[in-house]
């Protein structure tokens, strides 16, 4: 069964920022006007006091965090008794949200563990809308909502919102489901398979109501990346519980572990479009060797076609691949010089306006599986395609 945010939070509630809640932008205070509903949240009816991470996403530009404190209270507490009314208010130290602006969002949340996290996502940023999906929410208003537990229970955390919470660098781990871990044992034992078997056996354990490429993608990987996080379950415990000499082996270890994932994401989703392309009947080839001793992980149709000068080159066609490509996109570019017109598939989540029109500038299209396409914005919607449009273009090139 696929975990839900109520295996990861507790409790969650969001409002849009206005400038009272701003201290030097339109109040003096450090107080967020609450309301009874967020004794709910907060699970009490009594002063609470506690420590709360601050987080602030803005596209293009690295988090800000900060550690203060917080206080919940009824600022009418003294006069409840006699005229029956309470005014609950949240205060919190520092000047945190003095770096926010009127229109941004805040969502907090509770960790079941019931550590409290402040996060302020930017209007109109590919990072709230990437927020509003993981949460399961809409437009929020000025006065806080509380998300109702069922709702929280309904979200599960298939890999686009698991993608998304790695994201936001909050200390929660997403449960592994222990039957999983059952299968994975059967199979690879104690050991972890190659990229390609770990692959293989991702697409046997999923059952497809659909040949959709964009869901089939979408499943494949999803598959894999439950698979292999239950079996670094079994392997890492062991090795931890043997115990580290030193430091730096334990340092060392945790980045061996920290660069497989990366690593395997990348060739997982290779091997499952290789599938895909493969069921699609297109021709392909993988990794031909073209200018500057360059790989590209896709060719259409392949490298025969590609080293014929005869060969037009509006027949050819080329597919990047990264994972996650804000950061790695340009590294396409030297790749394959007969094709201008660039192909780039990733899993990345809501890249920002300004990067993906450099990538316009560039000629380079994204290919992004349809599931992701609602964490961008409708302008930068009408460029993308997803993977059925690119199979449909390699068709029309090699029809």
């Amino acid at each position: 069964m696929t975990p839900a945010l109520s295996d990861v939070f507790a409790a969650i509630a969001h409002k849009r920022l206005v400038q009272v809640d701003l201290p030097n932008k339109g109040s003096n205070q450090h107080e967020l006007n609450a309301s009874t509903a967020l004794r709910e949240f907060f699970n009490t009816g009594e002063t609470l006091k506690a420590p709360i991470t601050w987080h602030l996403f803005q596209d293009d530009q690295e988090p800000l965090l900060e550690i203060g404190d917080l206080t919940f209270y009824d600022a009418r507490a003294k006069s409840a008794e006699r005229t029956g009314r309470s005014e609950w208010r949240i205060y919190y130290t520092g000047d945190f949200l003095s770096n926010c602006e009127e229109g941004d969002e805040l969502v907090l949340i509770k960790t079941i563990d019931g550590a409290y996290h402040g996060m302020v996502f930017q209007a109109g940023s590919a990072q709230l809308r990437a927020a509003r999906i993981l949460f399961g929410i809409g437009e929020s208003g000025e006065q806080i909502q509380l998300l109702p537990a069922d709702h929280i229970g309904q979200q599960k955390l298939e890999l686009i919102r698991r993608e998304i919470l790695a994201s936001l660098d909050i200390e929660v781990q997403t449960p592994v489901v222990e039957s999983d871990m059952d299968i994975v044992l059967a199979k690879f034992g104690k050991r972890f398979p190659t990229t390609r078997e770990m692959s293989e056996f991702a697409r046997s354990q999923t059952d497809l109501g659909t040949r959709d490429p964009d869901d089939a993608l979408l499943a494949w990987v999803d598959r894999e990346e439950q698979l292999f996080r239950a079996l670094e379950e079994v392997i890492i415990k062991d090795r931890i519980r043997e115990g580290f000499a030193e430091v730096d082996d334990f340092i060392s270890y945790s980045l061996s572990v920290q660069n497989r994932r990366k690593s395997r994401m990348g060739h997982a989703l290779q091997h499952h479009l290789a599938a895909v392309f493969t069921g699609s009947g297109v021709q392909f080839e993988e990794q031909v060797r073209t200018e500057g001793g360059n790989k590209p992980d896709f060719i259409f149709p392949g490298a025969l076609q590609y080293r014929d000068p005869g060969f037009p080159e509006d027949s050819l066609l080329m597919l990047g691949v990264k994972s996650s490509a804000k950061d790695r996109w340009r590294q396409i570019l030297p790749e394959a010089e007969r094709i201008k017109n660039k192909h780039l598939c990733t899993l990345e989540h809501g890249i920002s306006e300004n990067q993906t029109r450099q990538m316009q500038q560039m000629s380079v299209t994204l290919v992004i599986p349809e599931g992701i396409h609602p964490t961008y914005s409708d302008d930068q919607r009408r460029t993308l395609l997803n993977l059925g449009a690119f199979i449909e273009l390699v068709r029309s090139r090699q029809s």
